[in-house]
């Protein structure tokens, strides 16, 4: 089941767009919320989260799902 989000876009503090294939790299700090939208529809975004403090400290969506079977 899809939940919609009740966050409302227009009260974001940053709301940025990147580009197909481009990269994006910003500080998230804790209690901050991150929405990734496609506009186009047709893509999977590959994401990658490490943490500021400890690079060795990371989040993959691929290593997870490789991890779960």
């Amino acid at each position: 089941m899809i939940k919609e989000s009740t966050l409302k876009p227009e009260d974001a503090s940053v709301r940025d767009t990147v580009g197909a294939g481009d990269y994006y790299l910003k500080v998230i700090k804790a209690g901050q919320t991150l929405r990734i939208l496609d506009l186009e529809g047709n893509q999977a975004a590959d994401t990658l989260f490490y943490s500021a403090d400890d690079p060795t400290e990371r989040y993959s969506a691929m290593d997870t799902i490789r991890e779960q079977g």
